[in-house]
C-alpha cells in the first residue's frame, strides 16, 4: 500500500518472524549461501556430526579444503505442524542464522532443524539456541 507521500511502506508479516516486505519482496538468504539439493542434505546427514540446544539441531560438513562461502539449509519435520507453521519456523531459523553467517566457517555446511519448541520460542531464544550449537562444534570464527 502507498502512503499520502506515494512511497511504500514498510510491512511486519509477522510479529515472530523478523521478515520484511519492503519494495515487493522478501529478504531472502542470498542464493550462494544457500543449501538446495537433497544430495547435499544427504552427505551432510551421512558425516553425523551434530549437536542440539533447545529448539534446534545442527548438522554440519567441514571441509578444510574448501575456501567457498558457507553454505545453509534448513528443515522443520511435518511432525512440527502443518506448511503454515513449519515455513514460518524455517523463516525464523532463517532470519537468526542470518547476522551469524560472516563469522560461519567457510567451506562449511550447516543444515539448521527445528523442533517442536520452535513453534513457540521466542526469537531471543532461537537466536542463543543457534549461537550455543555453533560454539559446540567450534564453527564461529574464520
Amino acid at each position: 500500500a502507498q502512503t499520502d507521500e506515494g512511497q511504500k511502506e514498510t510491512y511486519r508479516i509477522r510479529p515472530h518472524s523478523g521478515l520484511y516486505f519492503v519494495l515487493g519482496c522478501l529478504f531472502l538468504l542470498k542464493k550462494e549461501y544457500r543449501l538446495r539439493k537433497n544430495k547435499e542434505f544427504r552427505q551432510i546427514y551421512a558425516e553425523k556430526h551434530s549437536a542440539a540446544a533447545g529448539c534446534v539441531v545442527l548438522y554440519i560438513m567441514k571441509k578444510d579444503d574448501d575456501l567457498s562461502l558457507p553454505k545453509v539449509g534448513f528443515s522443520v519435520s511435518k511432525k512440527v505442524g502443518n506448511s503454515v507453521v513449519r515455513n514460518s519456523c524455517r523463516r525464523r531459523l532463517r532470519e537468526a542464522v542470518r547476522p551469524l553467517l560472516k563469522d560461519m566457517r567457510p567451506g562449511t555446511r550447516y543444515i539448521f532443524i527445528g523442533r517442536n519448541a520452535l513453534v513457540n520460542a521466542d526469537f531471543v531464544r532461537i537466536q542463543k539456541d543457534i549461537a550455543k550449537v555453533l560454539k559446540r562444534l567450534d564453527c564461529l570464527g574464520k
